[in-house]
């Protein structure tokens, strides 16, 4: 017990005291509290830390039961041993332990990131072309119902590259963030907005749109994209042509969609551009 508690091995009798003068004292509350509850219940266990003289720490444990001696006092029996090098060790497993996971956290974070990164427009923040890609080839996976549609919408802004050669790349980019706000502010929450191109965009909507529907919406972004911006200092105008392309049924082609979008498209830039024409068989044609 002197050497548990860096005691003088002087043969001299040791009381509670000793132990309590021992404890370090952020364990001293509580370990008073374990005694007087081992005293109540009969049985005693605790862990605590002792401060040696030279002030070296030790993790201690203790274990023992309560009895009566022949005068009716109450007195333990039991053990201390010395659980320093458990404890070291379970704190080192512990960091470790700590270090793994917010590593794996960082792992994960990057993981998520890179991913982001890899199906997203830098710019605009919007999906590029390659989630746009992957979008399509699930769809065409998963199938569709005989009612049930999906329809794509290709935008092109016009007078663009004037804005560039004029105003210099940070303008152009300024409209370009502008037109994706547009774009996210005009449709539906659930419809897929993504930049494919240097001035092209592209949105995916489902469900059982009317044409009316359609030219509704693609109205409403040619009307937008025709307001004036303001760049510091300068109203810049440009407008926006949209090909409309649309499937029903249960065979989709997410390649030939974009295509027949596309085509319409430079019909809408055929006919004097900043408005909207949907692809159709006569127009295939």
């Amino acid at each position: 017990m002197n050497q548990l508690y860096g005691l003088p091995t002087d043969g001299g009798s040791r009381a509670y005291p000793d132990w309590q003068r021992s404890l370090h004292p952020d364990d001293l509350e509580q370990a008073e509290r374990d005694f007087a509850d081992g005293i109540a219940t009969g049985r005693y266990k605790s862990d605590f830390r002792s401060i040696h003289p030279d002030n070296s720490v030790r993790h201690l444990r203790s274990i023992g039961a309560v009895y009566s001696d022949p005068d009716g006092n109450p007195r333990i029996l039991g053990i201390n041993w010395d659980v320093t090098s458990d404890v070291e060790l379970n704190l080192e497993l512990q960091h470790a332990t700590a270090m793994t996971q917010a590593r794996n956290a960082e792992l994960e974070s990057a993981r998520v990131r890179i991913e982001h990164n890899a199906l997203h427009d830098s710019l605009t923040g919007l999906p590029n072309r390659r989630y746009l890609d992957e979008t399509l080839q699930g769809l065409a996976a998963q199938g569709f119902g005989a009612e049930q549609s999906i329809a794509l919408l290709h935008i092109d802004l016009d007078r663009f590259k004037q804005i560039n050669d004029t105003l210099g790349h940070a303008a152009g980019d300024a409209m370009l963030v502008h037109a994706s706000g547009v774009l996210r502010a005009k449709c539906r929450a659930e419809d897929f907005v993504a930049r494919i191109g240097g001035d092209e965009f592209v949105v995916l909507t489902r469900g059982n749109d009317s044409h009316g529907e359609l030219a509704a919406l693609a109205d409403r972004i040619v009307r937008t994209m025709h307001q004036p911006v303001n760049y510091e200092g300068h109203e810049c105008r440009f407008g926006v042509s949209i090909g409309i392309a649309s499937e029903c049924g249960t065979d989709l082609d997410g390649r030939q969609l974009l295509i027949n979008a596309d085509i319409a498209l430079y019909r809408a830039k055929a006919r004097g551009r900043n408005c909207y024409e949907f692809f159709s068989d006569a127009l295939q044609a």
